[in-house]
C-alpha cells in the first residue's frame, strides 16, 4: 500500500520536482524560500504540495510569464485552505517589504490581492468583472454554493465560471472539495479545462489522504 507521501506525490506534480531539496530551495525567490510555513495543526502529507505553492509564489513576485493558476483539488479536512491562506500571506509580505511591484507607466504600485468565497462574494452580478481586475485573488472553495438550490446554484455557478474564465492569463489561487472530473461535471468544463492550462499547478489531493481530525 502507498503512503500519504507517495500518493501526494503522483498526484502533485505538473512538472518534475528538483533531484534535491537543495535545488529546490534554489530555485525559490529569497522571500519565499525564507516563508515560515506551517503545517503541524494538519496532515503533515500536505507537506508534498509545497513546492507546486512555493513555485507559484516565487514566479509571481518574479513576475514570471504567463502568469499562471494555482489549484489544491480535493477532500475536506487536510489543510488546502491551510496552505493557500499562508500563500497569500507570502505574497502579502513580500509586497509590503517592497519585493513585488506592479510597473505602472509613472512607476510602480502596490498589488491588488483579494481572498474570496464565491457563494459570499459573487452575490453582486458585476463581483466577477471587479475581482478579475485584481493582480492575484485566491478563491476558497469554488464548490461553495453551487449544490444550493436551483437558483442560488445556478448563480453561483455561472458566476464561478464567468471569474475563472476572465482570469485566464492571470495569477490565481483556487481550491475546491472537488476533482477536476467532478467540476467537469458539476460546474463547468471549461474551469476543468483551464486548472492545467500553461504550465500552471493543479495537486489534486489522493482521497485516500484522511481528514487530519478522523485520526
Amino acid at each position: 500500500m502507498q503512503t500519504t507521501a507517495q500518493l501526494l506525490r503522483a498526484a502533485a506534480a505538473p512538472t518534475l520536482p528538483p533531484a534535491t531539496p537543495e535545488e529546490a530551495v534554489a530555485g525559490l525567490h529569497p522571500h519565499v524560500a525564507a516563508w515560515p510555513w506551517r503545517f503541524e495543526v494538519y496532515h503533515p502529507g500536505l507537506r508534498e504540495v509545497l513546492p507546486a505553492v512555493q513555485a507559484f509564489c516565487s514566479a509571481v513576485i518574479r513576475r514570471e510569464q504567463p502568469r499562471r493558476w494555482v489549484s489544491l483539488l480535493g477532500p475536506s479536512g487536510v489543510g488546502k485552505t491551510h496552505v493557500l491562506k499562508q500563500a497569500l500571506a507570502c505574497l502579502q509580505s513580500a509586497a509590503a517589504r517592497g519585493h513585488w511591484k506592479i510597473p505602472t507607466t509613472t512607476g510602480h504600485r502596490g498589488p491588488q490581492v483579494a481572498h474570496l468565497i464565491p457563494a459570499v462574494d459573487l452575490e453582486d452580478f458585476r463581483a466577477a468583472r471587479d475581482y478579475a481586475k485584481y493582480d492575484v485573488i485566491y478563491i476558497e472553495d469554488i464548490g461553495s454554493g453551487a449544490a444550493l438550490d436551483k437558483g442560488a446554484g445556478a448563480v453561483t455557478r455561472n458566476r464561478i465560471a464567468e471569474l475563472l474564465q476572465l482570469r485566464s492569463g492571470k495569477w490565481t489561487l483556487l481550491d475546491a472539495n472537488l476533482y477536476r472530473g467532478e467540476i467537469e461535471k458539476q460546474l463547468d468544463g471549461r474551469i476543468a479545462s483551464r486548472l492545467k492550462r500553461d504550465g500552471s499547478w493543479c495537486v489534486e489531493v489522493p482521497g485516500e489522504v484522511p481528514d487530519f481530525w478522523d485520526r
